[in-house]
């Protein structure tokens, strides 16, 4: 099976969890080269989160680990690269 080689997340967490401490966690799974977090929306009980993270063999269940330790869940999985390399994006004119 190909292996997952980029994810991008719209994850929510408590306001009281730190962003930064959550992505230093899934930076520090294995086979994780990188992850990038952008907050959305930041309210009194809940913070929303872009999270793009590569590597070279991303295992979702062990982000969801983490996510679930920060208080978070998993809301949606916007985007999943998987195989020996990562294709873009590119604009069509159906779009």
């Amino acid at each position: 099976m190909a292996k997952i080689r980029r994810l991008v997340l719209d994850v929510v967490i408590p306001t009281a969890s730190e962003v930064t401490k959550l992505t230093q966690d899934l930076a520090d799974l294995h086979n994780v080269s990188g992850v990038s977090s952008f907050v959305n929306e930041f309210d009194k009980k809940v913070i929303n989160i872009k999270i793009i993270m590569a590597g070279l063999d991303l295992d979702l269940k062990a982000i969801e680990k983490i996510v679930d330790s920060h208080g978070g869940s998993i809301h949606s999985i916007d985007s999943v690269a998987a195989g020996k390399e990562i294709i873009e994006d590119v604009v069509t004119p159906q779009d």
